[in-house]
């Protein structure tokens, strides 16, 4: 069967190049396609096709390769577009945090929800919606597979601007089935992600979802017997943050004792509390009562800097020679997006956690409601399977989470400040109308460089 023609938008980014790289040389179903690798970083993008060229020849796969720094070159014929790119993601969040807890509202990650989220929003949302109109024209029958932060906001913004285009947005962390596998592990049901199997997962249910990077985990039994009061007590142990250096210990302590905190809390376990820890008033610090008061950590642009700087050597590295291809391929794994094309694309009977409109999976929230639950996937649809209810307090948050998203990516395409300011209020975090207001004055001062001129008339 030939394989599909997968365009990468953003190919030079830190984290997606090399594990689509890997994915379309190493899965049956997508070895003998075409990937197409774009990105406007031509030395970025050199060291990519290098790293490509290496990794066909050391497979001997018939995998074509096409590269280029224009889009439109490249789009034709495309049977997915997977969207991976960043407007000085990395500096700009550093600029967002700096900015908003000298406003009162601290960001410790910035990229999804609170003025972090709103301002990329306001970044992201132009680009893409200038891709999904080559899209539209080049290859309209393309499903679009958004990578780009904020993935709810994204993935309402192509929701509402393209609804005739096929479009999904996913996150790295609900990827299955390592997310369902963890929590099996974390349940005591099994030992290790190895032991578990195909018998063992009939026997479990699982009820995880919400909004992306707020998605919760509602039920899991075994047997018919709850477990997830075993998942609660071993939070204080458990860390969902990645790539963190020895420098940011105490941080993810912190982080674990929120976790534990709202599960007992709220009685739902928070599954991405490295992102969720923002997106709520409790942390910001405004205690009266200090006994067992939790205040989140403003992000850190450096820890992620050098992270970054770290995979760009890497990828020169197999690109040079200096580190083996073989090496890389023995130690590399699939991404999520290539997972959900190789099933797609094959027809594969695989489940996967995607971010798309609720269409009455969750009965008590909005069949438009851009939610993050477990799918079905082929080429023709990506269904969400029926959740069931969503329980209070869950359904508040959810909605107030969907609302701030709703508004900021209304702002991103109106430039009308008094939406953006309502997207600035909706948020969890704002509790002081003359403190966001000066913030997103000052923000809006500091990324008029980033930003359409539009909001400056």
């Amino acid at each position: 069967m030939k394989g599909p023609k997968v365009v990468l938008i953003g190919a030079g980014s830190a984290f997606f190049g090399r594990q689509t790289i890997w994915s379309m040389v190493s899965k049956p179903a997508l070895c003998n396609g075409t990937l197409a690798l774009v990105d406007p970083d031509a030395k970025k993008l050199g060291w990519l096709e290098k790293v490509a060229r290496r990794c066909i020849e050391a497979r001997g796969v018939p995998l074509k390769l096409e590269v280029s720094t224009d889009r439109k070159k490249v789009l034709k014929g495309a049977d997915f577009v997977t969207l991976a790119f960043a407007n000085s993601g990395v500096e700009l969040r550093g600029v967002d945090a700096r900015i908003s807890t000298q406003h009162g509202m601290i960001m410790c990650s910035a990229d999804t929800i609170g003025p972090g989220g709103t301002m990329r929003t306001l970044r992201e949302v132009p680009r893409q919606n200038e891709i999904l109109k080559d899209v539209e024209k080049l290859c309209p029958d393309a499903w679009v597979i958004n990578w780009v932060n904020p993935t709810a906001a994204m993935g309402i913004a192509m929701m509402r601007r393209f609804p005739h285009l096929k479009s999904l947005a996913i996150c790295d962390g609900p990827h299955n089935p390592r997310f369902d596998n963890d929590l099996m592990v974390r349940a005591g049901l099994a030992k290790s992600h190895a032991d578990i199997t195909d018998a063992l997962r009939s026997r479990v249910r699982i009820r995880s979802g919400g909004v992306n990077h707020f998605n919760w985990l509602v039920e899991m039994t075994h047997e018919g017997r709850d477990v997830t009061e075993s998942i609660k007590k071993k939070l204080r142990d458990a860390s969902q943050a990645i790539h963190v250096a020895k420098s940011e210990k105490g941080k993810i302590e912190i982080t674990n004792q929120i976790a534990s905190q709202l599960a007992d809390a709220v009685g739902y376990v928070p599954m991405c509390i490295w992102h969720t820890q923002e997106y709520l008033p409790y942390f910001q610090g405004h205690d009266v009562n200090k006994n067992d008061a939790l205040t989140i950590r403003q992000w850190s642009v450096e820890v992620r800097r050098t992270w970054m700087n770290e995979c760009w050597t890497d990828m020169r590295n197999i690109a040079s020679g200096k580190r083996t291809v073989e090496d890389f391929l023995a130690k590399t794994s699939g991404d999520h997006a290539s997972d959900i094309i190789e099933a797609m694309w094959g027809g594969l009977p695989k489940r996967f956690y995607i971010n798309v409109p609720n269409n009455g999976a969750v009965p008590n929230m909005p069949d438009d409601a851009f939610l993050e639950l477990l799918c079905d996937v082929n080429m023709n649809d990506v269904r969400p399977l029926p959740f069931g209810p969503m329980p209070r307090p869950l359904t508040g948050y959810l909605q107030r989470v969907l609302d701030e998203h709703e508004l900021a990516v209304e702002a991103a395409v109106t430039h009308d400040r008094k939406i953006l300011r309502q997207a600035f209020l909706a948020s969890m975090v704002a509790v002081s109308i003359s403190d966001v207001d000066a913030c997103i004055a000052e923000l809006l001062a500091a990324e008029k460089k980033y930003l359409p001129a539009a909001w400056y008339r």
